[in-house]
């Protein structure tokens, strides 16, 4: 009865204080969140000032957006606090929230059994670090999911989210992604660290169906992939505590690299191997592969070698690829070190491919690092197609003209900002002009990003 009656007061007092149309400002118009979203109306905004609010919301299905002051800024996203302390679910929505301005954008989530329950909503969660959650980090949710940071929840990070999930970082979990039926663009999906640990059950992505593109996944105490019906284009799958894939269908991988997983790389599974870099498992290179073709791959020092009871390859090979850094064990033995699978340009595996490849019409036109395919004479075999250094002065002083040398803004300035402007048309940019999933800022996307990022979990 009181409470009733103190929630209207509360609710009557900050109406008459709304000074913008559309927009309500907590704390200073509405003393909390859920009082904010209780006062909204259709498509309002509420701009949640700096604090930690130690309270769970619940959107009721209302179409709006709440967010905080700045929500591209990382230091105002890690000081805009949901706590929800332990009790249920902090940031709950109906389900019948639409995919036009229902958004939750620029919050830390923290401290509850579910971090996001989406109970279906088409709803977009962007910008956002959902962390320390005793169960799962996002639930159910189908709208696109992008730019957040997914860590420390204890089960799942992503559990049945169908929609976009773009640049985000996931970590810390048993289990990455599980029953997620979409796109997966320019993320890291990473375990615990340590294979050998209590998670030795986790997945990297369990029963996904779907495209991954432009992804790590690492570190994970079972498999990379399990069960999944995917795509792969352009992804890194090592140091996995099992094999890199497992059981998983669907059309292809291509132009990536399975690497340093402790089982096979590839087991049990029939979908394509094109374009592929795969080396240094603990089992084989592949395993029981008996369905789709194996293309245009290095397989190499695999530990109980290169192919068991699969297809065979063409245009592949299991010779020392000369790479400019291969991947190796630490002396225990435990640990993946990560390489630079690049080849030298005294490689056997530099246009050796398929003369006519580049005539079909599903013949991949990126290699793994974003740059075109067949810059020789013929398609290299591999992740990476060789690249012939480009003319032009060596601005940087390390003894190569390259990419990074040439003034292509004509700043008069040969530096990193003009690497930016040879990303191929195809990879997304963001706002700087740099390729999503450039986590160390060096204008490509590749392995150094995960180090970047692996190096955020586990310290230098």
């Amino acid at each position: 009865m009181y409470r009733g009656l103190g929630l209207g007061i509360v609710v009557a007092t900050v109406l008459s204080c709304r000074v913008e149309a559309g927009i309500i400002r907590v704390p200073s118009e509405a003393p909390t969140v859920q009082i904010a979203i209780q006062l909204a109306h259709p498509f309002d905004t509420i701009i949640v000032a700096p604090g930690v609010y130690f309270e769970a919301i619940h959107f009721g299905g209302k179409v709006i957006a709440v967010q905080s002051e700045d929500p591209h800024d990382a230091a105002t996203v890690a000081t805009t606090v949901i706590d929800a302390g332990g009790l249920g679910t902090v940031v709950t929505l109906a389900g019948s929230e639409g995919s036009v301005h229902s958004t939750l954008n620029g919050f830390t989530v923290q401290h509850g059994t579910i971090g996001i329950d989406g109970n279906g909503t088409q709803a977009t969660i962007q910008n956002c670090v959902v962390r320390e959650n005793s169960s799962i980090g996002l639930f159910d949710v189908q709208g696109d999911i992008r730019n957040c940071e997914v860590l420390d929840n204890a089960n799942v990070g992503l559990w049945e989210c169908h929609g976009t999930i773009q640049r985000c970082r996931i970590g810390g979990s048993i289990d990455g992604l599980l029953e997620c039926d979409g796109s997966l663009l320019d993320s890291l999906v990473l375990g615990p660290g340590d294979v050998r640990a209590a998670a030795a059950d986790g997945h990297g992505l369990r029963e996904c169906h779907g495209i991954v593109e432009r992804g790590v996944i690492s570190g994970h105490g079972r498999n990379g992939l399990t069960m999944c019906n995917v795509t792969i284009r352009q992804s890194i799958i090592s140091g996995n505590g099992g094999d890199g894939l497992y059981h998983c269908h669907g059309e292809r991988i291509e132009n990536s690299v399975v690497a340093g997983n402790q089982q096979h790389g590839v087991a049990y599974s029939s979908l394509d191997v094109l374009h592929c870099t795969i080396t240094g498992n603990r089992g084989c290179g592949l395993s029981f592969h008996q369905g789709g073709r194996i293309e245009h791959c290095i397989i190499w020092r695999n530990d109980a070698g290169a192919l068991l009871n699969s297809v065979t390859p063409t245009f592949s090979g299991t010779v020392h690829p000369y790479f400019l850094q291969p991947g190796h064990w630490d002396p225990l033995g435990d640990v993946w070190i990560e390489g630079d699978y690049h080849v030298a340009p005294d490689s056997p595996y530099i246009d050796a491919g398929d003369p006519h490849y580049g005539a079909g019409p599903s013949d991949a036109d990126l290699d793994l690092d974003g740059f075109p395919r067949v810059a020789g004479d013929r398609i290299d075999i591999g992740a990476y197609e060789f690249q012939t250094p480009c003319v032009g002065s060596d601005f940087d002083g390390d003894g190569h003209a390259d990419p990074c040398d040439g003034d292509v803004d004509n700043d008069g300035i040969g530096n990193s900002l003009d690497a930016c402007d040879f990303t191929p048309a195809a990879i997304p940019v963001d706002a700087a002009g740099r390729p999503m999933g450039d986590l160390n800022l060096d204008c490509r996307v590749d392995l150094r990003d995960y180090a970047s990022w692996q190096r955020t979990i586990t310290g230098p």
